[in-house]
């Protein structure tokens, strides 16, 4: 590290000073939610939050080798903010509710799964991992998943895996129908379409592969007509697709955009035709987005999936340093410069996850 110009050291710190750090930061001085009039809560708040900055900071400072410990770190103290602003009780953390094992396997076979915590106390889970899904209304999980299966699910770092990688489902792509003249809209209200990319077997296959696979797309259904007896292939700019359609809210647009966005979530990197990209969109229509498969029996957020991964990296790094830093070696391992690239995702992914957990965690909406 010693061997790094001054000018290095302004660039790997200007890297991780993005909009939602800047976001973050400006959240310290109004807290939101129950933060805003607890005294302890604030204190917590903004403890948690400096710390959380010191840390990404460090883990932008350092090597792929010791990058998954403040990253995990940084992610686990933005925990503690976000339940001390939106959990009612109780509300202080405690333990990280998470374990992983075996670590003397194969990287992407090491399972995270979740644990409770009893504080002697309440007996109430507030281990850190319940406790922040309970402040942003996410599922916990339910089984084990795998370091393979958490890193495939996520559609910003999905792309980094070897060919070769056996590892979980990939998002899929859930694209607009190509509609210009409006006739869905005035020949079928009452329905959603959109285009479904990336799935590999028929479109009759389709609904069944969402309902067993994909637990937000719940009520998919192929559009077939007396004069349409098949799954219809669909070209879009993102790709080619078969056409989907669920029974819309309501038959309004506000109906509509509900409708998608329980079936694919907003909260995701935008899609851009050649690739992902890690901005949030600024608008609630109608883009492209992602449909995430299950992870450990649930529809696993962005936020706790990432949680369970870098907590899998970081215990690895920590208890299994020979074999991670063995994971690195760019002469004989295939995962290493993938593993380097999402630990180079994550210093840009985890600030924008923490900065909508504070800001508009599901259960205040």
């Amino acid at each position: 590290m010693g061997d790094l110009s001054p000018w290095c050291w302004t660039a790997i710190l200007c890297a991780v000073s993005s909009d939602s750090l800047f976001q973050i930061r400006a959240t310290r001085a109004s807290p939101p939610g129950y933060a805003s009039a607890d005294r302890q809560r604030r204190q917590v708040y903004s403890a948690a939050l400096a710390q959380f900055d010191e840390l990404i900071e460090a883990a932008a400072a350092v090597g792929p080798a010791s990058r998954p410990l403040p990253l995990f770190y940084a992610l686990s103290q933005a925990g503690r903010a976000i339940a001390a602003a939106h959990v009612q009780e109780p509300w202080r953390l405690r333990g990280h509710g998470l374990s992983a094992k075996p670590l003397d396997g194969q990287l992407l076979d090491v399972r995270v799964e979740a644990t409770s915590v009893d504080d002697g106390e309440t007996r109430a889970p507030v281990d850190s991992f319940s406790g922040v899904a309970g402040a942003t209304g996410d599922d916990i999980l339910v089984e084990s998943a795998t370091i393979g299966t958490l890193w495939a699910s996520l559609p910003e770092i999905v792309g980094l895996l070897p060919a070769a990688a056996d590892a979980g489902l990939p998002p899929l792509i859930l694209a607009p129908e190509h509609d210009p003249e409006g006739v869905r809209k005035l020949t079928d209200r009452g329905h959603v379409y959109a285009v479904i990319i990336g799935f590999a077997g028929s479109g009759e296959g389709l609904v069944d592969h969402l309902a067993a696979h994909y637990p937000t797309s719940g009520g998919a259904e192929l559009p077939f007509t007396q004069h349409l007896p098949q799954a219809l292939a669909t070209h879009t700019p993102y790709g080619s697709g078969f056409l989907c359609r669920w029974p819309a809210d309501s038959e309004t647009i506000d109906g509509h955009i509900k409708t998608l966005n329980r079936v694919a979530p907003p909260v995701g990197p935008p899609i851009q035709p050649g690739g992902p990209g890690l901005v949030f969109p600024s608008s609630p229509g109608f883009w492209p987005r992602w449909i995430r498969p299950g992870v450990g029996g649930v529809a696993l957020s962005s936020l706790l999936t990432w949680w369970a991964l870098l907590f899998g990296l970081s215990m690895l790094a920590r208890y299994e340093p020979a074999s991670w830093t063995g994971a690195l070696d760019y002469d004989s391992s295939n995962l290493a410069a993938p593993l380097d690239q999402l630990l180079t995702i994550g210093l840009d992914r985890v600030p924008e996850l923490v900065l909508e957990g504070l800001r508009s965690p599901r259960s205040s909406e």
